[in-house]
């Protein structure tokens, strides 16, 4: 085909940028586990009534894939069926840690570091007191950036508090979510353009300058809590906690009460928190989550506190340079051959290679030494054994450095020991 269609906000991975997202999920699950969270797996689709009950997500429900002719849906994030898992496992003991790492799907609108397939690592607690669960989660969450190697601002804010402020300036109960979802617009939009939504949402310009007023607050973390005091102390309270935990984890980035995180998600109830990339050309949401106590009795009728996490992989991964990874290929060594009878005694040596551990390719192709070389080059492999007539009379082999180009001829024992350093 010369013009092959191709869906929009999706990506290939190349060789190397797999490689890469692999190992970032090595990485990141290793933190998860040191944490003492359980691995679980979930399907990718649902059923649209799970996905879709009492309007848990909220308008995001209009971005659900939904499988034609089979009442079922692709997971829009990995929360909602995790409430639906423990519906059906209420067995599991409280509080329940689990992480999972795997694809969501997004009906949105693909924009630059916004895609419709997103890989994400999830973490969430069902179960346990709440500030030290979401403490918890937050500084896991913080923990993996950093084994990333991820330079983050985090920027927490409390719902809670948030309910009491717009109490405070008299807009009406069933206004909240729709003002949220205004709010969560900013790092889209400009104050202005969410000004005029909250207009639409036929707010008085009394309460929309006191919103706005809020959003502009440029103060120190002390200051903020001050100003939620004023609208209740409970989530005041809360935050302190939170803040004086979160110094125990002595995380590697700054903290910062953000007066406008709200999370665009209906089902968020009180903490809620955002991991900002530091990258000066590309700032921006790198994961985020909150607290969501009322989600899981949705499913179970049970009332089960809960508190959760997503990092995206994707952005993660543009953030740092994914593309321009060196790393190519999991082979520490190719094996070539002189002639195609040598071929035996390749596949000899590379078995007792990879017996050895050691990740080892071998040329299938019918090419002579030099293209082996040339092709062991563009796969950016690091070391090529070589084998001939001589190699297998002697039982051993030419172990070759393609960085330096040095080479030498071992028993394979020693290559393998080379090989092994």
């Amino acid at each position: 085909m010369s013009d092959i269609p191709f869906p929009r906000g999706v990506r290939d991975l190349m060789p190397n940028e797999a490689l890469f997202r692999n190992e970032l999920m090595r990485k990141i699950e290793s933190v998860y586990q040191r944490f003492g969270f359980l691995a679980i797996d979930t399907p990718a689709f649902e059923s649209m009534s799970v996905l879709t009950a009492k309007n848990a997500i909220g308008e995001e429900n209009k971005l659900i894939y939904e499988l034609k002719n089979e009442n079922l849906g692709l997971r829009y994030d990995q929360t909602v069926s995790l409430a639906r898992y423990y519906a059906m496992h209420t067995d599991v003991p409280l509080p329940f840690k689990r992480y999972a790492i795997g694809k969501v799907w997004r009906m949105d609108e693909p924009q630059r570091n916004r895609y419709r397939e997103i890989t994400q690592a999830d973490i969430d607690i069902l179960g346990g007191k709440p500030v030290l669960t979401d403490a918890e989660v937050i500084a896991a969450s913080a923990r993996a950036l950093e084994a990333a190697g991820v330079d983050y601002e985090l920027h927490v804010n409390d719902r809670e508090a948030m309910d009491f402020v717009l109490a405070k300036l008299g807009i009406a109960n069933e206004l909240y979510n729709p003002v949220y979802h205004a709010i969560d617009k900013l790092d889209k939009l400009s104050l202005q353009d969410v000004e005029k939504m909250l207009t639409d949402l036929k707010l008085t310009d009394k309460q929309i300058d006191g919103i706005a007023g809020m959003l502009d607050l440029d103060a120190t973390n002390d200051k903020k809590i001050d100003y939620l005091k004023d609208a209740g102390d409970k989530p005041a309270q809360n935050m302190e906690s939170l803040l004086a935990l979160l110094d125990q984890y002595v995380l590697h980035g700054h903290v910062i009460v953000d007066l406008s995180v709200v999370r665009g998600l209906d089902y968020y109830t009180s903490t809620v928190f955002e991991f900002h990339s530091l990258r000066e050309d590309m700032p921006g949401v790198i994961g985020g989550g909150g607290r969501y106590d009322n989600l899981v009795k949705l499913y179970s009728g049970k009332d089960i506190p809960a508190v959760g996490a997503a990092m995206g992989l994707d952005r993660i991964m543009n953030v740092l340079d994914s593309q321009d990874s060196p790393k190519y290929t999991y082979a520490e060594v190719i094996v070539n051959y002189i002639r195609d009878e040598n071929y035996k005694y390749a596949l000899k040596v590379a078995s007792a290679l990879r017996d050895a551990g050691i990740n080892t390719d071998i040329n299938l192709a019918q090419r002579n030494i030099a293209n082996q070389l040339a092709f062991a080059n563009s796969a950016r492999m690091p070391a090529a054994i070589i084998v001939g007539d001589e190699e297998e009379r002697t039982s051993k082999v030419k172990l070759r450095d393609l960085v330096t180009g040095e080479e030498e001829t071992l028993s394979l024992n020693d290559a393998i020991r080379t090989l092994s350093r």
